[in-house]
This record gives structure tokens, C-alpha cells and sequence, in this order.
């Protein structure tokens, strides 16, 4: 196995590299910003998703000039295809329309700026790991990434008692379902020995045909586990209780962005 990453590894990650550079950029610019230049730190970060945009365009051009539908990166921890490719496209344009609505509202409230925007950012690099990891671990890490930039969000507004009280609620349940998750890959891990969601999915249908097509009690429980911390974070029913106080409480332009 390889022990250093190739040009490819680093061509299928640009747009995740360049969103934490750019959010980490925003947060020492906005140190040196005066108050009446805060605005720019939303300029710097739609830089920052226009950059990214064109790596994922360069990325879908290299597929295109290769004729291949998909291709592994990262030691296989990746899988870039037209699916990630497609919701790359769909969280930048989801975060460049509520970093265009938030500019107004952060000056209204009387916020700050630049952390609103790095959080922003770092919540699609979260999402974009999830988008194409192919290793369960990548998977969860995106998931907090994403989950712990949106609790601070959904909070932003300190002086706001909904607001805090909205993001302790969302933090609770998250941290919660958060576990159930982590509890139902960790099963998945100790079935088969691997955190490659292929390599998973071959040694659970061994494990199936050497039971003749029976499944053991505990791939059910995983199973089981690892949905309901998915539906609890995306809200869906039963689980979606949370979201009315989050999405009440949180600033109307995270609450779109939650959307």
C-alpha cells in the first residue's frame, strides 16, 4: 500500500481543501477587519465556494476526459461519482444562497461575521465527507463536522434567549443521536473486522451465505441503530421532534441553511 497520497488524492479533495482554507483564512482576516469592513468576510467566503465550485468542475472534467462513472481516492476513503458530485454542487449552492441572505441580518443583530461564515464553510466540508466517504469513520467524522458547526449556528444569536435555548436542546439530541450512530458502525466494525463500506457490505454477505441467507441478530441491532441516528439527524418522523425548536429559535438564515 502507498504510503504517500498522489495527485489524484489531492485533485479529488480540493474543494474540501480549499473550503478549510478558506474558512481558516476568514477567521484571521476578520481579526485585522475593522467593524465597518466585517461585510467583506462574506465576500471572502463566496471566494471561497467559487473556488471550490470550480474544483468540483475540474474534478467532473477529469472524470469526463477519463471516461470513468466514479473513481477511489484517499486510500479508498473517497468515492468521487456524478451522486457526490451532484450534492457537492447542491451544499455550495445551499451555502453561497444563506451567506448572500446573512449579510443583512448579522448587521441587524449586531454579530460577528467572520466565525458565521468559517462555520458555515466547515459545515460543507463536513457535508461533502459524508457526501463521498466510502469509510465509516470519514463518514462520522463528516457528521460531526457538519452537526457541531450547526450547533454554534443555531446559537449564534447570544442575547437571544430562543436562540440558546433552541441550540442547548439541538446539542442534546445530537450528541444523543450521535451516539446511537457511532454504537451502530461500531457493530458494523466488530461483524467484519473493516471501516470500508464495500469491504463491510462483502463480508456481511459471506456472512450471510455461510448462514444460509439468515441474518444474525446483531447485524439487525447495528442495522437498527445506525438508521435511527440518521433519521434523528435529518428529522424525520418519529425523530423529528427537535426540529421545530431548532429551526424556530436558530437566525432565519441557518435555519435555511438547515433546510
Amino acid at each position: 500500500m502507498p504510503t504517500a497520497f498522489t495527485g489524484t488524492d489531492y485533485l479529488f479533495s480540493l474543494p474540501m481543501i480549499l473550503l478549510t482554507l478558506f474558512a481558516l483564512g476568514i477567521l484571521l482576516i476578520d481579526l485585522m477587519l475593522p467593524a465597518k469592513w466585517k461585510w467583506a468576510n462574506a465576500v471572502t467566503a463566496l471566494m471561497g465556494i467559487a473556488f471550490s465550485a470550480g474544483g468540483v468542475a475540474k474534478i467532473q472534467y477529469a472524470l469526463a476526459e477519463a471516461h470513468l462513472p466514479g473513481q477511489m481516492a484517499l486510500r479508498q476513503a473517497i468515492l468521487i461519482d456524478h451522486f457526490s458530485l451532484y450534492f457537492f454542487y447542491l451544499f455550495l449552492a445551499g451555502a453561497a444562497l444563506s451567506i448572500f441572505i446573512s449579510v443583512h441580518y448579522l448587521e441587524l443583530e449586531h454579530e460577528h461575521h467572520g466565525e458565521f461564515y468559517s462555520l458555515i464553510l466547515f459545515s460543507v466540508v463536513g457535508m461533502m465527507c459524508m457526501a463521498s466517504g466510502m469509510d465509516i469513520v470519514l463518514i462520522f467524522i463528516g457528521l460531526e463536522l457538519m452537526a457541531i458547526s450547526t450547533y454554534v449556528l443555531v446559537g449564534f444569536l447570544r442575547s437571544d434567549r430562543r436562540s440558546n435555548e433552541a441550540s442547548l436542546k439541538y446539542l442534546l439530541l445530537g450528541a444523543f443521536s450521535s451516539g446511537i450512530f457511532a454504537y451502530g458502525l461500531s457493530l458494523f466494525y466488530g461483524l467484519t473486522g473493516s471501516t470500508n463500506l464495500m469491504m463491510i457490505r462483502q463480508r456481511l454477505e459471506h456472512q450471510m451465505l455461510a448462514n444460509h441467507d439468515h441474518v444474525s441478530a446483531i447485524t439487525v441491532v447495528a442495522l437498527l441503530t445506525t438508521a435511527t441516528g440518521l433519521l434523528f439527524k435529518i428529522a424525520a418522523v418519529p425523530f423529528h421532534q427537535w426540529a421545530p425548536d431548532a429551526y424556530e429559535g436558530a437566525p432565519t438564515c441557518v435555519t435555511g441553511f438547515m433546510s
